[in-house]
């Protein structure tokens, strides 16, 4: 029988306690507290690959030493930076996938199992579901981004998504859905599980809220282009929660977290960890704890889009960074180093809602109400003598000039938070935002054109060797 994943060989050995026959000696889940437990898992509070980000428009790797950023890379990172769409090759692992799934798996068995748990309320069982229906919901549309061309209604139901996992059982066979396949069942799992998850959750940001069910649907529509639904869902997230954090609170800590590291540790701040951040609605860790921190610099173009006004530029980034000798990437290449690693929410949060807003109500021509969406976003990031409240007369009375004006500041906001590829995917299907990005490596210039195939990453040859029949990306 054809598997879903290699990694299941490793969830056999080392999570045999969730499959329907019961190994000796080995724990299965009954009571409705067993079930909570697999989402505080250390693997569900997980999520994404920032390395992904190495393919967009926002990353630069320098290359020559000091301050050498490509060969610091490992080779599958190299790759995704020249627009390899095959960076793991057979036996290499490729955790935004392996990973991925095993999530789905854990989510599978709490969906399958739990409404016949014991020691528990019928509330309790359900609002475990919906959370668990939630994350397969948010781990289906990250990998269906990754490894499919993006949606589009008019060729969704035959362009070959991912495969779409329901069950719990590893071994049950699995084909290629449809990209309408995959979106079709991240909205209903999305739906399914808003009735029943929780105004505000009781553990910690880790564990999903009612908020986070509509987040997730705005960020969907948005995805689809369908911004009348990606602004309702948004403004139902934000009736919920919409407090922002005024980033002018926060300072870069002296001397950080690692004392003994020769060098002041630049870079390290006081923002508060994603679980613990007042603007994140569900919390997720990056696989690798810092995600890009201190392997990327800002592109120049990224770096053009900020002044030394918005904090976001002189917190998450720096010149430089120790131990390495002294370096400054400013001075030789007018571009900083970021660094903002794990110390914010890399999943659902607010600013994500109010930019999702901003985007539909411009696509409306509400200039006005877009502005301000992103006013109050800014007043939280700009410096008090810097800000300004923009109008659309500040625009010429322009509704492109103000869209172009919120996806800049989508693009600031969101930078290497695994977005920015979507957002190329999505805004290439329109003639006005098409772009070719070009990355310069080893003496070579890489070009990624509108809607190339290179945007798709290949399905994990691991997988794909137990899954001959599965179309692959061309």
């Amino acid at each position: 029988m054809k598997k879903l994943l290699v990694i299941s060989i490793l969830i056999l050995s080392g999570c045999t306690k969730f499959l329907d026959i019961k190994p000796k000696d080995k724990f299965i889940p009954t009571t409705v507290a067993d079930f909570e437990n697999i989402l505080n898992n250390g693997t569900i509070v997980n999520f994404g690959d920032q390395y992904w980000d190495l393919l967009s428009d926002d990353a630069f790797l320098p290359e020559g030493e000091p301050g050498n950023l490509f060969t610091k890379q490992q080779l599958w990172g190299r790759k995704i930076y020249m627009f390899n769409p095959v960076p793991y090759d057979q036996g290499a692992n490729d955790y935004l996938w392996s990973e991925g799934y095993k999530r789905i798996f854990y989510f599978n068995v709490i969906i399958s199992n739990i409404m016949d748990a014991t020691e528990g309320t019928e509330a309790n069982k359900k609002s475990v579901l919906a959370e668990a229906l939630l994350g397969r919901a948010m781990e289906h549309l990250q990998m269906v981004n990754v490894y499919a061309h993006h949606y589009d209604a008019a060729t969704a139901a035959t362009q070959p998504g991912i495969p779409l996992a329901l069950v719990a059982d590893i071994n049950a066979k699995f084909v290629r859905n449809t990209v309408k396949e995959v979106y079709d069942q991240i909205l209903s799992d999305a739906n399914a599980a808003i009735a029943d998850l929780p105004l505000k959750n009781k553990y910690t940001k880790f564990r999903a809220s009612k908020a986070g069910g509509y987040a997730l649907l705005a960020r969907t529509y948005l995805f689809m282009g369908d911004y009348v639904n990606a602004r309702k869902n948004a403004d139902l997230a934000l009736s919920l929660q919409s407090e922002l954090a005024n980033m002018n609170d926060y300072k870069i800590m002296i001397p950080g977290p690692f004392p003994n590291v020769p060098g002041a540790p630049v870079g390290w701040t006081n923002i508060p960890d994603g679980q613990l951040n007042t603007e994140t609605i569900v919390a997720r860790h990056f696989l690798r704890p810092f995600g890009m921190g201190q392997d990327v610099c800002a592109s120049p173009e990224l770096s053009a889009l900020f002044t030394d006004n918005d904090k976001r530029w002189t917190l998450y980034y720096a010149n430089g960074w120790p131990p390495a000798p002294p370096f400054n990437y400013m001075t030789r290449y007018g571009v900083k180093i970021f660094l903002r690693g794990d110390f914010f929410s890399n999943c659902l949060n607010v600013p994500e809602m109010y930019l999702v807003r901003a985007e539909c109500l411009a696509r409306e021509d509400k200039m006005t109400d877009a502005l301000a969406d992103i006013n109050k976003l800014r007043l939280n990031r700009i410096v008090p003598a810097a800000y300004v409240a923009f109008t659309p007369a500040d625009f010429s009375n322009d509704p492109e000039k103000v869209l172009r004006f919120v996806l800049d500041e989508r693009r600031r906001e969101l930078a290497f938070t695994g977005m920015r590829v979507i957002d190329l995917k999505r805004l290439n299907k329109e003639t006005r935002f098409q772009k070719t990005i070009k990355h310069t490596a080893q003496g070579t210039t890489y070009e990624l054109q509108p809607g190339s195939n290179n945007y798709l990453r290949q399905l994990w040859p691991n997988a794909t060797l137990f899954n001959p029949d599965w179309p692959l990306n061309p």
